[in-house]
């Protein structure tokens, strides 16, 4: 039997996929395999220390992920880089901003219900400020409206939400 043998960047690998990548799958299933076992034996302890393993596993894995991704953004020779038989890869960098919300909130007020700064309110505005918000700000149902603060305003929280629960989780407190 003949393997075709390529190089890659982690070294050398059959069939396209690094032998570290196929190693790493081959344990995860094991480990799967195991933890269904685990399961079905109702072996939450054995579980638990599992869990806490492979939480510090992922940990070191995204730090691995995140130095390879640096490494691959620092040498790839164009902004957009093609390589055959993997992919395209872009290089992009984030941006992030500290807003000073309740400063632009009253500058936009002010500016659109005194437009001209005369001191005076314009009340037959605030429609057009009500169309500005709604243009600026993040009125999505994911927007997390704070809902201690609804609930001491006296507001009814449950007509303006729908609540729906997600998957339970476990968090292991050191």
């Amino acid at each position: 039997m003949t393997t075709e043998i390529e190089k890659t960047t982690f070294g050398v690998a059959t069939g396209g996929t690094p032998e570290i990548v196929k190693v790493f799958n081959r344990a995860l299933l094991d480990a799967d395999e195991l933890r269904q076992e685990l399961a079905d034996a109702g072996d939450y302890t054995s579980l638990a220390y599992g869990l806490v393993a492979f939480k510090d596993l992922k940990a070191n894995l995204d730090i691995l992920v995140r130095a390879i991704e640096d490494d691959v953004a620092a040498h790839l020779p164009a902004k957009k880089h093609t390589i055959e038989g993997l992919g395209t890869f872009e290089r992009r960098s984030t941006t992030s901003r500290k807003w000073d919300s309740e400063g632009l909130m009253q500058y936009m007020v002010r500016d659109v219900l005194d437009p001209d700064r005369t001191g005076e309110v314009n009340y037959d505005r605030i429609w057009d400020l009500i169309e500005a918000l709604k243009a600026v700000l993040p009125l999505t149902a994911s927007l997390g409206w704070r809902v201690t603060a609804l609930k001491e305003l006296g507001m009814p929280v449950d007509n303006f939400a729908e609540t729906t629960y997600g998957r339970q989780t476990i968090s292991v407190v050191k």
